[in-house]
């Protein structure tokens, strides 16, 4: 796999993707910024007969970027892994990769997963492995928790960490609940194929950890569905719930709220922020984007940590999220 050359022709998002990614695969993590516009003067985009003209141009650039760059630092705060040194260059926080927390590898995690797809940023990408893509489904568990200020969390995905059945784990998980109950199984309508649906189009079951209130509609309930590719707009959940809900529920669970989990930020061009993710917010529920999926899953751990009782699943392979990230920048590196 190897990295393209800079992007001038995609969205701010994107380039400032490439910026992170050219900063995380140098030796000492560090990128100058007299590096990058000269760079950037060797590009055809920049190019102007007019020496002036063409020095600004390169200058907005840069300015582009680090307006971009202060908005991710604003979201994630220190769950961000890189930083601006001064006026000179973009750097890791760290001056060690493995001396990243959590949430921090996340965040790089989803920065270079979100690439791997019909990439815009990598040649030769092989084709993504199911293990990897498993290592959304674990952030967005743990981010689900984390949302939920310390909640409950079920990776539902198929294929799940016990192999169950979805008959099976839903009743499991509606049992942790205790809302809702299924039909029994030979009631349920044939035409649906009870031993062949998978995780009927939800990955994670979370909720709010209520322990003094065990009645109906007293805690949040989330149904996500985590998407790491770039259809991820063809996977509304709340048609998955509706269907849930008819057709194979007995006693309906009151209120399920929607949830989309991506490894992507928005790329926004001719709109605001705010006017995009009104809309898909509307369409897709609550979204854990890549500018706030890290913090969630940070808190998650922590909360994990602090409250013993909490059911949430996964935790056990955070560590395989820095591992993937170790072995992309190995492999990027190697390929320059």
């Amino acid at each position: 796999m190897r990295f393209k050359d800079y992007p001038s022709e995609e969205s701010i998002q994107t380039r400032l993707d490439w910026l992170e990614i050219s900063c995380l695969i140098d030796e000492f993590y560090y990128l100058r910024f007299s590096e990058f516009t000269g760079m950037l003067d060797t590009l055809e985009t920049f190019e102007s007969d007019d020496n002036a003209e063409e020095d600004a141009s390169v200058e907005n650039e840069l300015s582009s970027l680090l307006t971009e760059f202060d908005r991710r630092s604003h979201a994630l705060g220190n769950d961000y892994p890189f930083e601006i040194e001064g006026d000179i260059a973009i750097k890791l926080k760290t001056d060690d990769l493995l001396q990243l927390d959590p949430a921090q590898f996340t965040y790089l995690y989803c920065l270079i997963f979100s690439h791997i797809s019909q990439s815009r940023l990598f040649d030769n990408v092989p084709k993504a492995t199911n293990a990897e893509r498993d290592l959304m489904q674990v952030a967005a568990t743990i981010a689900m928790s984390g949302f939920l200020n310390g909640g409950h969390s079920i990776s539902f995905g198929f294929p799940r960490p016990d192999r169950s059945n979805f008959y099976d784990a839903l009743s499991s998980a509606l049992t942790r609940i205790g809302e809702g109950r299924l039909k029994p199984k030979e009631a349920v309508n044939l035409a649906l194929g009870i031993d062949s649906v998978k995780d009927g189009g939800i990955d994670v079951i979370s909720w709010s950890h209520t322990p003094r209130d065990t009645l109906p509609g007293g805690k949040s309930i989330y149904f996500s569905q985590v998407a790491s590719g770039n259809n991820w707009r063809a996977k509304a959940v709340s048609s998955d719930i509706e269907r849930i809900q008819n057709h194979w529920m007995e006693r309906r669970i009151p209120r399920i709220c929607d949830a989309m989990c991506i490894p992507f930020d928005f790329e926004v061009e001719g709109a605001t922020a705010e006017d995009s993710a009104e809309l898909l917010t509307d369409e897709f529920g609550l979204i854990l984007h890549r500018c706030r999926l890290p913090s969630y899953f940070g808190k998650g751990l922590a909360e994990v940590a602090r409250t013993p009782e909490l059911y949430v699943e996964r935790t056990n392979d955070v560590t395989l999220i820095s591992d993937y990230v170790n072995r992309i920048r190995t492999q990027l590196m190697s390929a320059a």
